[in-house]
Order: structure tokens, then sequence, then C-alpha cells
């Protein structure tokens, strides 16, 4: 290709071509530009935006900077209230092209709004030196012990060992998505907009559902924050093993707008979550009859699975695991996947405990459907 030819190229063409690997982020360019022109014995100094650090679409770049070269120091910003057009957190750190993967460097995580109080908390944080004030050591064969190598350098020895042990939960468990219906509005209600003679609520296998003659079926949908148990309101139009779903787009020879995924899964028990969440993630046991959908993302396996599954998603040390390497909203699957889980034997007690105290509280709300009085209504009477 001509030099002429190579200007003309559109810019998102022109990342495409030239740096494949970063193409998501013009700064990944700057950073692979930068290495490609500094002397072997040189550093690279640079400030660009953090989403490099964790998400998958960048970890080629991260696996890049940490092959043959390593962090000198590294400024983590919350943000940089002197350049009011760049939104969010950002990344200021010094790579050298070559060093060791055992090399610890500094790290300082800087939450203070505000470049008088960022200025105040750097100086703080050098001068103690310690994980309170936003002050960490690590090296770069550290971040490449944890599935995707997200540059959590806030993580203990222990938390980082962590991820050395056990099986994965994508291992132990059977994890998927569910049913794209292609038009929620057209096939899913909430439970009470239809007639209880049309609805099943507790089948347990596919041929059970096409049997009963129901048209609505329990449906998984994810929803709000959670833990344990709830979150069932929805159904799903199901009739005849999801004919009308299954059809609907394809009337006139085209495509199906739907996509009933994972079809073996359906109306066996879960555990599930949501895969957007505001804050913590919270997971959630379902009994058998549910069809899951692409946002009820859920783990199947035996009863003892599953007890493991939700006792162990819904500890801190998980939450902490999930932090590192899924450090957005966005809980997938591939993450969930990546948690290292020991299984051992285990008192199912206290989990049965957890679940049932969550299922009297779902089901003392109306819109459950299981629903019978309200609480406050029955101890009133009493007096």
């Amino acid at each position: 290709m001509t030099s002429t030819a190579r200007n003309n190229r559109p810019s998102s063409q022109f990342m495409k071509d030239e740096y494949a690997d970063v193409k998501q982020d013009l700064y990944g360019a700057f950073v692979v530009r930068g290495i490609e022109l500094a002397n072997g014995a040189g550093l690279l100094a640079i400030v660009i935006g953090d989403t490099w650090m964790s998400i998958k679409s960048f970890e080629t770049l991260r696996q890049r900077l940490l092959t043959g070269h390593a962090f000198s120091s590294f400024v983590h910003m919350h943000d940089v209230s002197n350049h009011p057009d760049i939104f969010g957190s950002n990344a200021a750190f010094v790579l050298a092209m070559s060093g060791d993967k055992e090399r610890l460097a500094p790290f300082i995580r800087l939450t203070s709004l505000g470049q008088d109080r960022k200025e105040a908390a750097l100086k703080r944080a050098l001068q103690l030196q310690t994980a309170e004030v936003g002050f960490h050591r690590s090296a770069g064969m550290h971040f490449e012990a944890i599935p995707g190598s997200p540059i959590v350098y806030w993580l203990s020895e222990k938390m980082r060992s962590v991820f050395g042990e056990g099986d994965r939960l994508g291992e132990v468990a059977a994890l998927s998505v569910g049913l794209q219906t292609g038009d929620n509005n057209r096939f899913l209600r909430l439970w009470w907009e239809v007639s209880s003679c049309r609805t099943a609520l507790a089948c347990t296998s596919r041929e059970e559902a096409a049997s009963s003659g129901a048209r609505w079926f329990p449906y998984n949908k994810g929803g709000e924050y959670r833990k344990w148990y709830g979150n069932q309101e929805h159904v799903v139009n199901w009739e005849n093993d999801g004919r009308e779903i299954r059809q609907f787009g394809a009337e006139d020879g085209g495509r199906p707008r739907s996509r009933a995924q994972n079809t073996g899964t359906y109306f066996s028990p879960s555990v599930s979550w949501s895969d957007i969440g505001a804050g913590d993630p919270s997971f959630r046991q379902f009994p058998a009859g549910f069809i899951h959908d692409v946002k009820g993302m859920s783990a199947f396996g035996t009863v003892d699975v599953l007890h493991h599954v939700v006792m162990l998603m819904n500890s801190n040390l998980s939450k902490e695991i999930l932090r590192a390497i899924a450090p957005t909203v966005n809980f997938q699957i591939g993450d969930v996947g990546k948690v290292p889980v020991k299984v051992t034997p285990i008192a199912p007690q206290r989990v049965i405990e957890l679940t049932q105290t969550s299922r009297l509280d779902w089901e003392h709300q109306e819109r459950s459907w299981n629903f019978f009085h309200n609480p406050l209504i029955a101890l009133a009477t009493l007096q």
C-alpha cells in the first residue's frame, strides 16, 4: 500500500490495519508506538485512561506490556481535575523496556478529588508506604498468575495464591445463558397479568411442560440485587415447547429473531445472577420450573454443587475475586467461570437456612406468586 493510500484511510480502518491488537482505543496505539520507538534500555512514561487495566478486549495489550518489560512506577488516579475533557480514571506509569517479571514496583492509588488533595495523598502515600494510604508493591508475575492478566496491584499475596488452587467454577458447574425471545414485550408477562389456569409453575422438564398444555411458564430474567432467593416475577410464552418463539421472525422465510439457547437446562434447578449490577454481585437459587434468559445467567449441577456455588459466590472472598477479574458492573459467564473453587464436603444446613430466610422474605411481598398475607397485618390482627 502506498503512503498516499495509507493516509487516505479512515482513522478507524487505520487503527484496525496498523494496531489491530489495541484498536479499541487510540491511547493503545500511543502505548504500542512508544514501545516501538524506545531504546532497549529506555523508558516509556505515559498517562492514559485505565480501562485497559482490566477489561478483556485489552488483554493483548496487557500481555505485551508484561512481556519483556517491567513497570518502574505506577500511579492510578480516580480523576484528573486539571484535564476536564478526560472522563473517569487514569493511569500514569513508567515502563522499562527491559525488566524482570519478579521486579517489584510501587503502585499508588489516588482516589481524592481535586489536584491539591491528590498531591497531598501522593505525598502521604510515598511517606507512609502502606496499603491503608493506597501504596502497594507488585510485579508483572503477580498479574500473569491471574486469568486475563488484569493489573490488580492491590491484591495481597494470599489473594493471589487463591488463583493457583483448586478448579475453576466453570469446570465444576455448567454455566450457560438461556433464551433470547427477540421481543420481550410480545412473549413476556408478569405472572399476575395472565390466567393461572394457563400457567404451570413447577414443571421439571421440557417434555413435562409440553404435555401440560400450559402457555405460561416461570422465567428467570435476572433482576435487581438480591441474594439467596427471589426475583421470580415473570412468565414466558413457551406453549408447545416454545413453538411461537422459535418461529418468530421466520414466518415469511426470514431468519428467526429469537435464540433458544441451551434448551437442555430449561426447567432445571440452578444458581443464577444478573449480568449487570450496580455494585456487588448477588447469587440466588432457583428451584425447578424456570426457563432462564440471556440476562439470567445460570449455573447448573447437582444439589451439592449448587449449594457450593451459591455459598461461595455470595461470600466476601468471591466478591474480592470478581472485583479483580471483572471490575466493571458486568458479571459475564466467562468472568464467573474463572473464579477458583475447591469442592469439599460441606454441611448444607447453613445454605438451606439462608435460602429459606430469603425465600420467606420474598413470599411476604405481594409480587410473589406464593404471597398469602402481609406479616405486619397478621401481627396486627393478633393484638
